[in-house]
């Protein structure tokens, strides 16, 4: 059984009066432990397929298997239990955070509001995430505008995996960050999936970026899929004419793998 099994998934918005399809009939598979990337130019669809998965916005098609239950199933309590499971980090966290939160704040956000550890036990718990993604425990007290681009990410990824979740949604986590941050993050990602058996569902318009940490990619067109397979075969002979105007584009990064 799959970690996560997408079918058919549609989802339209209206422009001008008419319906405009952001997302059109998607399916796709994603197992424990695995990577797969969604890539493609601005507009076809990566961030709202991202969204949908997370249920931050309602399909008006298809169907979510998550851990092998309906997901568009689920409702109130049920469905905050769930989201446990299912965590996301964005491309700005600093938009994504409450920019004078302390970095303990927002780590101590998900321990509390799921009930993973009681007052007295979070403050280690913190302590541990920290050094988990790399950071000094000493960072706790800062306000997260008062940290770097990079420090915030990785203050994302501990927040993401604080409730011991099998899939992280990616959405160009890497994209806003310079060159050798860029490398430290993507080898971040890449312990955790090896220690942890986490699953990525990675999103990024950077094939140089999804050679090196994707097993399978999908690529996007209008809200299509044009393309799918293999990471590395895909991105080395792309067949569609967006993988192919994508791999044009892309630096390469070869140096990590999955």
């Amino acid at each position: 059984m799959s970690l996560l099994a997408v079918s058919n998934l549609t989802k339209n918005y209206r422009r001008t009066g008419k319906p405009v399809a952001a997302v059109d009939d998607v399916s796709f598979t994603i197992e424990p432990g695995e990577t797969l990337a969604l890539a493609g130019p601005s507009g076809s669809g990566k961030s709202t397929i991202a969204r949908l998965v997370l249920r931050l916005i309602e399909p008006d098609a298809g169907r979510i298997e998550f851990e092998g239950s309906d997901f568009l199933a689920l409702r109130g309590v049920a469905l905050r239990a769930r989201r446990a499971r299912l965590q996301m980090v964005f491309q700005d966290p600093l938009a994504a955070f409450n920019p004078r939160a302390t970095v303990a704040r927002v780590l101590d956000d998900p321990l509390r509001v799921h009930g993973i550890a009681p007052r007295t036990e979070r403050p280690r718990r913190i302590a541990a995430l920290l050094e988990r993604v790399g950071l000094a425990v000493d960072l706790a007290p800062r306000a997260i505008h008062e940290i770097s681009g990079g420090q915030r990410q990785r203050v994302a990824i501990a927040r993401a995996i604080a409730t011991k979740p099998s899939l992280i949604v990616l959405d160009e986590a890497v994209s806003a960050l310079d060159v050798s941050v860029r490398g430290q993050i993507l080898d971040l990602l890449l312990d955790l999936q090896r220690r942890e058996r986490i699953a990525f569902l990675f999103i990024s318009h950077d094939l140089g970026v999804v050679r090196a940490v994707a097993h399978r990619v999908i690529l996007l067109d209008a809200g299509r899929i044009a393309e799918s397979g293999d990471a590395r075969t895909v991105i080395d002979l792309p067949q569609s004419a967006v993988g192919k105007a994508l791999v044009a584009a892309a630096p390469r990064l070869n140096r990590y793998r999955p």
